[in-house]
């Protein structure tokens, strides 16, 4: 099976015409023909099941047959996390946290953030491509990046986590998650986070938690905390 994406597809639509990459793939990529089956999802928990009535050089024309809406997780995972210096090492933990399951993630600027500024439209191919690569139809939103005072200030979920590698006390993340609940965990910059930082985030009922015992990469935190999460709430 195989899932293509088109944002503006809905459950009262009977015909739709896809002109974008999805047609070349259709296309170009795969061969497809009139009358074959293919499956699309609106990003929104809907799977679309239609069949190819026309193909000509600029676009694809489908019959829209059938629709279901998919059942979501049953935990809500938002993840903070700082962008990394070397923009492929933080495209790499959105590829990897999508295909193992968020909700949200938001870019966080700490003090020792070396990447201030994000290029969305690339990002949100690639939250794309993992989406239709791991077989979902919920598209984790990406949120504007903000300092990691405002994240903290505003976040209203129930279990609230941040990640950090200071030798003060802290509780391994595996052994503290409510399962299916909604959760937020903040991971920090490459440089790490200040006792400032941490602080604030306590004061908020942020729980401090470690990974493990390795000292981890930024991407590598948040890849594992989202398998973590997975894990824990699919027992």
């Amino acid at each position: 099976m195989q899932i293509f994406y088109h944002s503006e597809i809905n459950i009262n639509d009977n015909d739709l015409i896809i002109s974008d990459s999805e047609h070349h793939h259709l296309n170009k990529v795969l061969r497809k023909k009139i009358n074959d089956k293919i499956y699309l999802t609106n990003g929104n928990g809907y799977l679309f099941e239609a069949t190819i009535n026309n193909i000509n050089s600029k676009s694809t024309h489908l019959k829209i047959i059938n629709s279901n809406k998919k059942i979501s997780m049953d935990y809500n995972l938002h993840i903070a996390i700082a962008p990394t210096k070397k923009i492929d090492r933080f495209e790499l933990f959105l590829e990897k946290a999508i295909e193992i399951g968020v909700s949200s993630i938001t870019p966080l600027i700490c003090k020792y953030n070396e990447r201030k500024s994000l290029n969305y439209t690339r990002l949100n191919k690639i939250a794309v491509s993992a989406m239709k690569q791991s077989l979902q139809t919920y598209l984790p939103n990406i949120e504007p990046i903000v300092s990691i005072k405002e994240f903290i200030e505003s976040n209203q979920c129930k279990q609230k986590y941040i990640a950090h590698c200071k030798n003060s006390k802290k509780v391994n993340l595996s052994k503290i998650i409510k399962r299916k609940t909604n959760s937020s965990i903040i991971i920090g910059p490459e440089g790490g986070f200040t006792d400032d930082e941490i602080s604030l985030a306590m004061d908020y009922n942020f729980i401090p938690v470690s990974l493990g015992n390795n000292r981890l990469r930024t991407e590598t935190a948040g890849i594992a905390s989202c398998q973590t999460f997975s894990d824990v709430n699919n027992k």
